[in-house]
């Protein structure tokens, strides 16, 4: 049974990384003020909604540098070494 929720566990940790990669590359495109369809900015939207209670205890925590937000990257590190952690220790690794 362990291993059924480890399988499950990685795969929203992979979904997660998907999503925060997303949204970085969203926050690019608003930037940049490239032209999108209507949908497509309706999907980043619900992308960045999702994602906004991860990063935001990490953007508090940590400054942006020259207007660059480095909180996404601090958020996949800590959320690979949390993935790490837990499937492990539902496995039996640790």
């Amino acid at each position: 049974m362990n291993y059924v929720i480890a399988n499950v566990l990685n795969m929203l940790f992979q979904i997660f990384y998907i999503l925060i990669f997303v949204d970085i590359m969203a926050s690019w495109l608003v930037a940049l003020k490239v032209k999108l369809p209507d949908f497509v900015f309706q999907i980043l939207a619900a992308v960045h909604t999702i994602v906004t209670p991860i990063l935001a205890p990490f953007r508090r925590v940590i400054p942006s540098i020259g207007g660059l937000d480095i909180s996404p990257i601090v958020a996949l590190f800590v959320l690979q070494f949390a993935q790490r952690f837990i499937i492990g220790a539902l496995r039996g690794g640790y």
